[in-house]
């Protein structure tokens, strides 16, 4: 907690926090600049980012009484700092044919599985999946690792063990297929909320 403090003391010290009681006075072009300042701290500040919604309205609507404190109030865990792509990195298509009986759940465990790796893991920088629309049941998903030594840690950590055993039973066909990109200097930023 003391920690979230010290970040919100990045945006403002507590002799410019404006309260509510303040608004009134203060002229509303001021205020909506205050605002835009607010807004672009915390989307500068990747500790804080994860935490927009809940820092901008998320606990007043609580407060009130507005929204269910439960729903959709939960604060995700920060996402960690990613290491650069080094030569030895990898950009791969994992191409996944799921059986039908087994495609909610799957997707389930498949959503979990990536956005805790990209939360979790430094050396995983991209996991975006996708359904084909003409049949869900065909998986794509675009992944990238720093390095080998950054997949050979993803494949090994609790999460991914957990999918891959639990989900086993569940894929009819698996095909990993390494790709080198075009345009080396092009980069994807993939964040998880």
């Amino acid at each position: 907690m003391a920690q979230n403090r010290c970040e919100l003391l990045t945006i403002t010290d507590p002799t410019h926090i404006l309260y509510v009681s303040d608004y009134s006075f203060v002229p509303a072009k001021a205020l909506q600049k205050v605002y835009e300042n607010l807004i672009k701290s915390i989307d500068d500040n990747e500790r804080l980012s994860p935490y927009k919604e809940q820092i901008l309205s998320g606990n007043a609507m609580a407060l009130f009484g507005l929204k269910d404190s439960s729903s959709d109030m939960s604060i995700p865990e920060p996402q960690c700092k990613k290491l650069p792509m080094a030569e030895d990195g990898i950009v791969r298509l994992s191409r996944i044919e799921v059986y039908p009986q087994y495609l909610d759940e799957y997707m389930k465990m498949a959503t979990e599985v990536g956005a805790t790796s990209l939360r979790t893991e430094p050396g995983v920088l991209t996991m975006y999946a996708v359904a084909d629309k003409n049949n869900p049941c065909l998986i794509t998903i675009l992944e990238t690792y720093v390095s080998q030594d950054a997949y050979k840690s993803h494949i090994a950590s609790p999460h991914f063990q957990k999918y891959k055993q639990g989900t086993l039973h569940m894929v009819k066909s698996l095909e990993l297929c390494d790709q080198n990109p075009l345009n080396p200097d092009s980069k994807i930023i993939n964040k998880i909320k």
